[in-house]
């Protein structure tokens, strides 16, 4: 992985889920995230986490 956060966008188009989903796992903890500034911001880690502990498919390669 190159970068270092992921918006909730991004991270949604990974997994070909909503970008709704994102922000309301990460606002309920169920993913952690960070607020920079008016944006959440999911960690490269936490991300590959979501794939081994979630079962998810990367629909779009990370690299």
């Amino acid at each position: 992985m190159s970068k270092v956060y992921y918006s909730t966008s991004e991270v949604a188009h990974f997994f070909g889920i909503n970008r709704v989903t994102i922000y309301r796992w990460a606002k309920k903890g169920t993913i952690k995230s960070y607020r920079i500034g008016k944006h959440l911001k999911i960690p490269a880690a936490e991300v590959e986490r979501m794939r081994r502990e979630f079962g998810f498919v990367e629909i779009v390669n990370l690299k």
